[in-house]
C-alpha cells in the first residue's frame, strides 16, 4: 500500500468530514468525524495546551493521532515539552474494535476484573497507606503505587487483565498508539454511553461526547511519563502538521521544487447540527 503525501491526507480528511449528516441510529446519536473532532478540541483547549495538531503522524508515519497536542515548560534554560496529550475519536463501538463482536464476552470479562481491581484497590488504601505517592508530578491527581502491594491477589488481578487486555488489544491501532511512547496522556473520546471505561486498555482516559458537543471526561488517562526526546518529536510532528494544514487552508501546495502553486481555497460544507 503506498503511502500518502500530507497534502493527500488532508483531502481525504476534507472528504470524510462530510460523508453524511449527523443522525440517530437505534436511538443514539451520531456524529460527522469532524463535530466529533470539533467537540474534543474544545474540551482540549480548555486545558489550555501550548500547541495542537490533528493528523499528526506518531513515531511511525502511518499511525497518525486523531489530535495531539504538547504543553511547554522549561528545563536548565531550555524550552520543552512538558506534556503530551493524544486524542483518538471514535463514532461507535464497530470503530472502537473491528470484529467487535467477537469480542463483547471478553470485554465483559475485562470489565468484571477491572471492577475487582478498584475493590482491592480500596483495601490497599486502608492497609498501606505507605503506598501513597507523595512525588506526584501532577497534585491534582492523586498517585498510588499499587504495583508494589504485598496483595498477592491483587498482582494475580493485574496478571489477568494483562492477559484479556493483550487478547483484545494486542496489535490494535491504540496499543500501536501507546507503544509509540510520545504521549504521556492518551483519550478516547465517543459519543455518550458509546464504550464502557473498563473496556478500554489500562492507562487509556474516556471523554464522552454529548448531542449538543459537549465533552465529559469519565475516566482520567494516566500518566505515562514519556521521554523527553519522544515528546518533542510529537511536538516536532504537531509543528510540521500545522505548517501544512496553514498551507492547504489557505491554497497554497508545494511543488516538488519547493516552489508554492496556488490552488482554490477550500471550502466546508456548512451542515446544521440536529
Amino acid at each position: 500500500m503506498k503511502k500518502k503525501s500530507i497534502d493527500q491526507l488532508f483531502l481525504s480528511f476534507e472528504k470524510e468530514d462530510h460523508v453524511s449528516d449527523n443522525k440517530s441510529v437505534k436511538g443514539k446519536k451520531t456524529f460527522l468525524p469532524l463535530d466529533l473532532k470539533r467537540a474534543a478540541l474544545g474540551w482540549l483547549v480548555s486545558q489550555e495546551p501550548s500547541a495542537v495538531g490533528v493528523r499528526v503522524p506518531t513515531r511511525i508515519s502511518k499511525f497518525c493521532a486523531d489530535i495531539a497536542a504538547f504543553w511547554v515548560g522549561s528545563r536548565r534554560g531550555q524550552i520543552i515539552p512538558r506534556k503530551t496529550m493524544i486524542i483518538e475519536t471514535r463514532n461507535n463501538r464497530e470503530e472502537c474494535w473491528p470484529d467487535c463482536s467477537k469480542h463483547e464476552g471478553i470485554l465483559k470479562q475485562l470489565k468484571e476484573k477491572k471492577e475487582f481491581k478498584r475493590s482491592l484497590e480500596e483495601k490497599i488504601r486502608k492497609t498501606e497507606p505507605q503506598l501513597k505517592d507523595t512525588d506526584s508530578l501532577f497534585n491534582e491527581y492523586e498517585s498510588w503505587r499499587y504495583r508494589e502491594t504485598k496483595n498477592k491477589e491483587y498482582h494475580r488481578c493485574l496478571k489477568e487483565i494483562d492477559e484479556i487486555e493483550h487478547a483484545v488489544y494486542n496489535g490494535s491501532f491504540f496499543e500501536q498508539l501507546r507503544r509509540a511512547e510520545v504521549a504521556d496522556f492518551l483519550y478516547l473520546a465517543v459519543p455518550e454511553g458509546t464504550v464502557h471505561s473498563d473496556e478500554l486498555a489500562d492507562g487509556w482516559g474516556l471523554i464522552y461526547i454529548g448531542a449538543d458537543l459537549s465533552a465529559k471526561l469519565v475516566k482520567q488517562a494516566d500518566f505515562w511519563d514519556c521521554q523527553v526526546e519522544k515528546k518533542i518529536h510529537l511536538a516536532h510532528n504537531i509543528a510540521i502538521t500545522c505548517r501544512k494544514s496553514l498551507l492547504f487552508s489557505m491554497g497554497i501546495r508545494e511543488t516538488a521544487d519547493g516552489r508554492p502553486a496556488f490552488t482554490p481555497v477550500p471550502h466546508r460544507r456548512r451542515g446544521s447540527v440536529k
